[in-house]
């Protein structure tokens, strides 16, 4: 078998509550947003704990960045969206139609191409 190179993890983001402390910066009951080599206090609590690994999170960010300071669309305007069924995707979908815009999308699979359609908003999308 030949060795594989360079493997290290995938970082990810999780959301957990502090359930014992030994540090100043930490409280018991606290709950902590974790990125790569960072954590961050969620000092609002009114919105699902879920958003902070989603919409305000990297994909919301990227989504949003990309969309309203990169692409910056009119009302009225087409809005084509590849890998539309991802986490990025799906967010830029839903501001271009909270932006009045026409939104079109592509997906993998059928099942992809229903969501987008049914659930996300999309005007069109295709596989």
């Amino acid at each position: 078998m030949e060795e594989v190179r360079n493997q290290q993890p995938i970082a990810g983001l999780g959301v957990a509550k502090v359930v014992d402390a030994g540090h100043s910066y930490f409280k018991k009951g606290d709950l902590e947003i974790s990125a790569p080599r960072t954590l961050f206090k969620i000092q609002h609590t009114d919105v699902p704990l879920s958003y902070y690994t989603g919409i305000l999170s990297m994909p919301g960010m990227t989504a949003y960045y990309g969309f309203y300071e990169i692409c910056a669309p009119k009302k009225g305007e087409y809005v084509f969206v590849s890998a539309a069924s991802g986490a990025v995707g799906q967010l830029v979908g839903q501001f271009a139609k909270l932006a009045g815009c026409y939104v079109v999308g592509t997906a993998g699979t059928n099942e992809k191409v229903e969501l987008l359609k049914n659930k996300c908003g999309f005007d069109e999308a295709f596989n």
